[in-house]
């Protein structure tokens, strides 16, 4: 992270934190160079909770110390690697957004790089309901297990803010938050329910491109 970003120059593309398997770093070092470092507790969770392999989770490793001197990622270095990735976006909306899923329980402002890893599994190697989970819990910004119109709109408007994108016209986020829900909400309460943002990104891929793009 850090300016050079190198975790975001190796694996942070479009609005989804990633989508390459390659590793972080080029400069790989072995099970047993790295062994001081990062002990065999973190990496035997990490092989029990997540579809990493063992060097995989070594070059991350290597990678996140890197740019986390101190093993833990706060989230004005995970914006900096966002702003290297898009250099005219704006990235510190939808960076709040994504780090408030990588730390939900908000006991600490940074995370370690255990957490870091089962975060970044869901949206590299996790299964279609998993992302999906991932992305519920995005729009999700108060945890009430339902996505309001508002809430839509603020996590769309920061994506399209790190993407430069226009927002005018039939780019209007707001106007494809009221298609999107009167797709989706099935019962019209004006909130999507999580079996409804489910049942509606499968259904229809032009939703699940809008609100899961990866």
């Amino acid at each position: 992270m850090g300016c050079s970003g190198s975790i975001g120059k190796k694996k942070l593309k479009d609005t989804s934190l990633t989508r390459s398997s390659s590793s972080l770093v080029t400069n790989n070092k072995d099970a047993n160079e790295i062994k001081l470092e990062l002990s065999d507790r973190i990496i035997e969770n990490l092989l029990n909770k997540t579809k990493f392999t063992k060097q995989e989770i070594i070059d991350w490793w290597h990678g996140f110390l890197a740019d986390c001197p101190s093993g833990l990622l706060d989230k004005q270095k995970f914006v900096e690697v966002y702003q290297y990735r898009y250099p005219t976006g704006k990235p510190k909306g939808f960076c709040d957004h994504v780090f408030r899923t990588f730390n939900p329980d908000k006991k600490s402002r940074a995370i370690d790089f255990e957490k870091f890893m089962c975060a970044i599994n869901v949206t590299l190697n996790g299964t279609p309901d998993e992302k999906l989970e991932w992305a519920f819990a995005l729009y999700d910004i108060n945890g009430d297990q339902r996505i309001s119109k508002s809430e839509m709109s603020n996590v769309l408007e920061s994506m399209f803010d790190l993407l430069g994108r226009d927002k005018k016209g039939s780019n209007n986020p707001r106007k494809q938050i009221d298609e999107i829900f009167s797709r989706i909400d099935s019962n019209h309460d004006d909130y999507i329910a999580k079996e409804e943002f489910f049942s509606g990104c499968k259904a229809d891929e032009r939703i699940r491109t809008i609100l899961a793009p990866y």
